[in-house]
């Protein structure tokens, strides 16, 4: 969805859309849209300055990082944006950014990509790993079992191997 700069008139635009989970490329190995995505913001604009504010709701399918199993977790965030046009660069001129700058996206300055606004807010809502819960115990790193059904038989060893060297330094340093 666009939203041709133009056409704006001089009271904030209201919008209300509802993506279904085909329409966006939300594309990840371990994660993919659960539900249609709806999004609610107020498009407020000053010449070509463009400030949105509002939410964005969905839920995400995802595999835990730790035991592979699969959850759906909500995803519910708030945002307030600023867009500005984007300058003419040169291709081989340098331009340096201030941390202000970091806070601002640029569009083209005829029209407003809304679908990649939305797609890069739900990149910014999931986070990097999927946990299903905080106490996940994850699979046995010999057998594969998943620990949080309980233990599993394989014989625990007290020290990996490639940390000896480690365990015979510290009895060096505690003498």
């Amino acid at each position: 969805m666009f939203i041709e700069i133009e056409d704006l008139k001089s009271e904030p635009l209201r919008v209300h859309h509802i993506y279904g989970v085909k329409d966006l490329d939300f594309a990840h190995a371990d994660a993919a849209l659960d539900e249609p995505v709806a999004v609610d913001f107020v498009l407020d604009h000053k010449d070509k300055d463009l400030r949105l504010g509002g939410t964005l709701q969905t839920s995400v399918r995802y595999k835990c990082a730790r035991c592979l199993r699969e959850s759906t977790r909500r995803l519910a965030t708030n945002f307030d944006l600023l867009y500005l046009p984007q300058a003419d660069w040169g291709v081989d001129q340098e331009i340096e950014l201030k941390y202000e700058d970091m806070q601002i996206g640029f569009y083209d300055g005829v029209r407003f990509d809304v679908d990649l606004m939305v797609l890069e807010q739900i990149e910014l809502a999931v986070p990097m790993k999927y946990i299903c819960q905080e106490s996940c115990k994850g699979l046995c790193v010999t057998c594969g079992a998943d620990l949080n059904e309980g233990p599993c038989r394989c014989k625990v060893s007290g020290v990996d191997s490639r940390l000896a060297v480690l365990k015979e330094f510290r009895k060096k340093m505690d003498q």
